[in-house]
């Protein structure tokens, strides 16, 4: 076949991208998926069978609500 009609997209470096994402959440650093996988982990557990109707931020302090 040919040529793809799509031009090569730019080189991005991974590192530079998150860094200048994580400027804009107040921890300062972007969260991991593992952050998120213990608070589902928990939920779904025992320890967490008390907890309904609620709505949990998994955003480092971006969100302006308690």
């Amino acid at each position: 076949m040919g040529q793809a009609a799509c031009p090569e997209a730019p080189e991005t470096d991974f590192d530079a991208f998150t860094r200048d994402l994580a400027k804009g959440v107040p921890l300062g650093r972007m969260g991991a998926a593992e952050e998120f996988a213990n608070l589902a982990c928990f939920l779904a557990s025992e320890q967490g069978s008390y907890i309904t109707g609620t709505a949990i931020n998994v955003d480092g302090g971006r969100s302006p609500v308690v």
